[in-house]
């Protein structure tokens, strides 16, 4: 699933980016799509669109949905848990079975590789691999609810994965970390302002596991303030 085509023509390179990344002691990728022009900001192309890694957490996106569908989720907002809650998906994922999760998984052309037989752990132990590239498309069509489940199960996901709402902008994201993968974090999500939307990925290798996941949402948050956003003018 590629989000869209990486041209000369589409992206931009900006190196401040990778300030941000290495003074939080981070080493990664970084994309940024503006819907309305496909104008692409990235740091590292080669890694955005080349190379595959395990989805972490970032997955439960697929068992969530499914379980939306299938009313094991409800549209209950005091019952909803965080995708960081490893136990609680995962027992989604073995409530779900390993017939509809990889039927699913195959619908969505979700990511790479033969999926491993551990109902617990498939989506960390590189079994299952997917670019940012493939990411970022996953949470574009989620977003317009262009994913082949319910729409109603893809608005109620929306609210699940909605971080931040204020006068200025909305904030939403999946973000997953794992120690025992290099120290590895995925961010993935997107930024309203004035009604707009914009896509951004972020995956990295922190130098140590020391608030991982603090540091990256820290580091995101950096960025997109570093790229005009989060001010309510763009």
């Amino acid at each position: 699933m590629v989000a869209f085509g990486c041209t000369p023509n589409n992206v931009k390179s900006d190196p401040a980016i990778a300030k941000v990344l290495d003074s939080a002691g981070l080493k990664g990728t970084f994309a940024l799509l503006e819907n309305g022009t496909e104008l692409f900001t990235i740091h590292n192309l080669s890694r955005y669109k080349d190379s595959a890694f395990a989805p972490l957490n970032s997955f439960f996106l697929v068992p969530a949905l499914v379980g939306i569908d299938k009313g094991y989720i409800t549209h209950d907002s005091s019952t909803w848990v965080s995708m960081d809650s490893t136990a609680t998906y995962t027992k989604l994922v073995q409530k779900i079975g390993r017939t509809e999760i990889m039927k699913t998984i195959d619908s969505l052309h979700y990511g790479k590789g033969i999926v491993s037989a551990q109902l617990d752990s498939f989506w960390s132990d590189n079994s299952l691999n997917i670019t940012a590239d493939e990411q970022l498309g996953l949470i574009k069509k989620l977003y317009f609810n262009e994913l082949y489940f319910q729409k109603r199960s893809q608005e109620i996901f929306k609210k699940m994965i909605l971080k931040e709402d204020n006068a200025n902008y909305k904030l939403s994201y999946i973000a997953a970390a794992n120690a025992a993968q290099n120290n590895a974090c995925w961010i993935v999500g997107y930024v309203e302002e004035n009604k707009h939307p914009f896509f951004f990925v972020l995956h990295t290798n922190a130098n140590n596991n020391d608030g991982i996941l603090n540091k990256n949402i820290k580091v995101l948050k950096s960025i997109l303030t570093q790229q005009g956003f989060l001010k309510g003018v763009r």
